[in-house]
């Protein structure tokens, strides 16, 4: 059978989310018939693979697709090549897609023949009822916390570096190649940098929206946080274009602070520096957390005054590691 569009979703222990992601994409306003949907599961071993074959027992464009490689990346290229679709859509398991995602990629793409990616707003929701799973989606929409990506923040139409949980044209797969399957992370923001070089668009979109479930806890934020900070300390040896100034403060920051630690210990006058700068940088973070509990609620000031330090710490310490594990990496 002849599909319409190839819809990838990388897995990897997925049994909280996978049916109710696969629930969103069989609800869509665009026909269901004409999607090819591979789930490309990493090696879980957990309930996974057991419900996503339910799943497909009970349609035939439903399938389960082991990827040896464990990657994202490696995924999306497991999907890409199992299937002849002209428009391929990679999604997340982790997240729930309105009825109408779809179509309005679909249609971006069919609009305008320069754009070779197309995305929206991506809404964060909590992961359960908790203080700090509830504390951590707030913290999302702030431009303070995570940097005021268009996908989190933006409202209007616009050409953008990246989108989360794309569309793409296959032409672009075959005139750029595949995601670069050594980047465990990161890797749309270097295949969205390689699709710009080749002359195509990534287009914003805010009236197409996804919604993702942020991280529970604060370990689990931080070590998230660690893990993208890492990624672009990769990116760096391997397309420096994609990496924007907003990637790149968090590691300003903790460079700051061991720097200004290091030199106060021999230099006088770097002991106010130091402390200039923590006193600037918490009173950011106080304003911050205010007006976001003052929306949110007056219980979450004290949550968001410390996860916003953890996480801008664990970002900008993770690029810093990044920087040493990925110099074996290649442009």
């Amino acid at each position: 059978m002849e599909y319409k569009v190839a819809v990838i979703i990388p897995t990897l222990n997925e049994e909280k989310f996978i049916a109710r992601c696969l629930d969103s994409v069989i609800e869509q306003s665009y026909p269901f018939r004409d999607m090819d949907v591979m789930v490309v599961d990493g090696g879980s071993n957990d309930r996974t693979r057991e419900i996503v074959e339910e799943y497909g027992r009970k349609y035939i464009n439903i399938r389960f697709i082991h990827n040896p490689g464990r990657i994202q990346s490696i995924a999306f290229n497991i999907g890409v090549e199992n299937s002849d679709a002209p428009y391929i859509v990679r999604l997340d398991a982790h997240a729930l897609y309105n009825k109408d995602y779809i179509e309005k990629c679909i249609a971006g793409l069919q609009n305008d023949t320069q754009i070779g990616n197309v995305g929206g707003r991506c809404k964060i929701l909590p992961f359960n009822d908790t203080l700090w799973a509830n504390t951590n989606a707030i913290l999302n929409y702030s431009r303070f916390g995570i940097g005021g990506s268009a996908f989190r923040v933006g409202v209007k139409p616009d050409f953008v570096d990246s989108v989360p949980f794309g569309a793409f044209p296959r032409t672009v797969f075959e005139k750029v190649g595949g995601m670069r399957e050594d980047l465990p992370r990161a890797e749309d923001n270097e295949y969205n940098s390689r699709i710009r070089k080749a002359g195509y668009k990534v287009f914003f979109n805010p009236e197409i929206v996804s919604s993702y479930y942020a991280r529970p806890t604060l370990k689990a934020s931080c070590r998230q946080m660690y893990a993208n900070g890492e990624s672009i300390g990769h990116l760096f040896y391997v397309d420096r274009d994609s990496i924007g100034l907003r990637h790149m403060i968090p590691l300003i920051f903790v460079v700051g602070i061991i720097g200004g630690t290091i030199l106060s210990l021999v230099f006088l006058p770097f002991v106010y520096l130091l402390l200039a700068g923590l006193c600037l940088y918490f009173l950011c973070d106080f304003v911050a957390s205010l007006l976001a509990a003052k929306e949110h609620g007056w219980k979450f000031l004290l949550p968001l005054f410390v996860m916003f330090f953890c996480v801008h710490f664990s970002y900008g310490w993770g690029t810093i590691v990044g920087f040493f594990t990925g110099r074996k990496l290649k442009k």
